[in-house]
């Protein structure tokens, strides 16, 4: 058992290091190789007065000086690839494998509990409550996720521009330039003035947000907890395996969350506005249900 552990470990490492053991060790045996072929053609070359087999032979001893060269680059790199793969293997990750890491747990970890979420509300138990000292809660409310998304709102606003003038004395070109080029510049700042103001997705940033079972709660930079009510909504469009959820209302513009929590949001969300009924049936549900 020993035996064939043993095995299979030498097994296992020479699968993991031979893509830099292998041109490590073409790097001198490529260079003997080659010296040795080009010295032989060269003397070739000159014993039977042969210019191409001299040639052939410099040429050989050419690729005697490149070809090390590139096995070590190489070795070099999957070397240090098989090192990094070792150092995660370990718990070691750089800066962005840490960040990328922590990412990809945190949404693993919302679809669970997206997942677990919606299972406990289609027994029509309640999840646990979360507790809400910032938020004063309103009468017969129960707040069940508290968390992080990215916020966002879409509308269009009025944007203010000025437009120049220019009066130019001179030659008739010089006179002509300047019109057009103060034309340009007039159109250039309307066109951009016209896509600020055009009806799109606005107010990004990271919000603290808060769910209970009467509305949304958003911690929006520079205007507070703002109060998103379940009665008022319109019309709900989730998106869990993008990890978003849109909500419009009959009375503000509509919302976007993005984020780990989403597919627990549009959870709760579908539960509130469409019933517990909408658990089992809603299409864009369907991949918290397999």
């Amino acid at each position: 058992m020993s035996a064939g552990n043993d095995t299979t470990e030498r097994r296992s490492w020479w699968r993991r290091h031979r893509a830099w053991v292998i041109p490590a060790a073409l790097v001198p045996v490529s260079y003997l190789v080659l010296v040795v072929a080009g010295s032989s053609l060269g003397a070739l070359g000159n014993d039977s007065d042969h210019v191409g087999w001299s040639l052939l032979g410099l040429l050989v001893l050419l690729c005697a000086m490149v070809a090390p060269i590139v096995f070590l680059v190489i070795a070099l790199r999957n070397g240090y690839r098989a090192f990094r793969s070792w150092r995660r293997r370990h718990g070691h990750f750089t800066k962005r494998e840490a960040i990328v890491r922590q990412h990809e747990d945190a949404h693993a970890a919302g679809w669970q509990h997206a997942r677990w979420l919606r299972s406990v509300l289609e027994q029509r138990e309640l999840p646990p409550e979360v507790e809400v000292w910032g938020v004063v809660p309103w009468a017969g409310e129960h707040f069940f996720l508290a968390g992080p998304l990215q916020y966002s709102r879409y509308y269009g606003t009025d944007v203010v521009y000025g437009q120049s003038s220019v009066v130019a004395f001179g030659r008739p070109a010089w006179v002509a330039g300047a019109v057009i080029g103060n034309a340009i510049g007039n159109s250039v700042a309307r066109s951009r003035a016209r896509s600020a103001a055009a009806t799109q997705w606005r107010e990004h940033q990271q919000a603290e947000v808060l769910v209970s079972n009467e509305r949304i709660v958003c911690n929006v930079v520079g205007r507070g907890w703002l109060s998103f009510p379940f009665t008022a909504v319109t019309a709900v469009y989730p998106d869990p395996e993008r990890f978003n959820v849109v909500l419009e209302f009959g009375d503000t513009s509509p919302l976007s969350l993005t984020g780990p929590m989403a597919p627990a949001v549009s959870t709760l969300s579908v539960m509130l506005t469409h019933g517990h009924e909408a658990l089992r049936t809603h299409p864009a549900l369907e991949p918290l249900r397999r």
